[in-house]
């Protein structure tokens, strides 16, 4: 049995029916300095991406999916794609995929769940790409760096969306933070907003079954 789902963008003329454009800016925080002990869950994921990712795009998708994650108490560990491990992590796979739009929304990435309780997260760099189409920057400052920059950055996001969903155990999505179902394309590629951080419903959650885990 496989459970997929799906992050959605919605484009510009979407904004006016979601209604989700935040009005305030800031980054995710970069938690600098944590220690192991400060992080109440570990997860390994193994990540695997197409050749045609650039090394900006890979280094931000993977320091962007870290940041909101550590900012939740959430450790990543990064398995090289080659390598063994007998507790099947979370496999993370990234590729140029075709997705089908409707009505102006489209998937940036979905998880799929399987009856050996393995995972893996796909995210599509063609939906990605067309997100950072939605929301050019000026022409003084559009340049390929920033746009591969940006490019990783709404990866990492869409990659963390379904890390949520993967820890939480759930389809289920949040009204606001980063576990909202559908998102502006504007939004998603803003290299200022804050507006990705986990609910603080779900962090408590996750630090509560953390406790719990370590009680056993």
């Amino acid at each position: 049995m496989v459970t997929s789902l799906s992050m959605t963008a919605v484009s510009r003329r979407g904004v006016m029916v979601l209604g989700i454009v935040l009005g305030f800016c800031g980054t995710v925080p970069h938690a600098a300095g944590k220690t192991d002990a400060e992080f109440s869950t570990v997860l390994s994921v193994r990540f695997t991406t197409s050749n045609e990712l650039s090394a900006v795009s890979q280094r931000a998708l993977i320091n962007e999916t870290e940041s909101i994650w550590r900012d939740a108490h959430v450790q990543l560990r990064w398995i090289r794609d080659n390598s063994t491990d007998a507790d099947r992590p979370l496999r993370i796979v990234v590729a140029r995929r075709v997705v089908a739009a409707a009505d102006n929304q489209w998937p940036v990435a979905e998880l799929m769940r399987f009856e050996d309780r393995s995972a893996i997260a796909l995210a599509s760099i063609s939906a990605a790409l067309r997100i950072v189409e939605e929301r050019p920057e000026l022409p003084l400052v559009d340049l390929p760096a920033i746009r591969q920059y940006k490019l990783g950055v709404v990866l990492g996001r869409a990659v963390a969306h379904e890390i949520g969903h993967y820890l939480l155990q759930s389809n289920a999505h949040s009204p606001y933070g980063l576990m909202r179902a559908s998102i502006d394309a504007r939004e998603f590629a803003d290299l200022r907003t804050g507006a990705f951080r986990l609910d603080r419903e779900s962090q408590a959650y996750l630090a509560a079954r953390a406790v719990a885990a370590r009680s056993e």
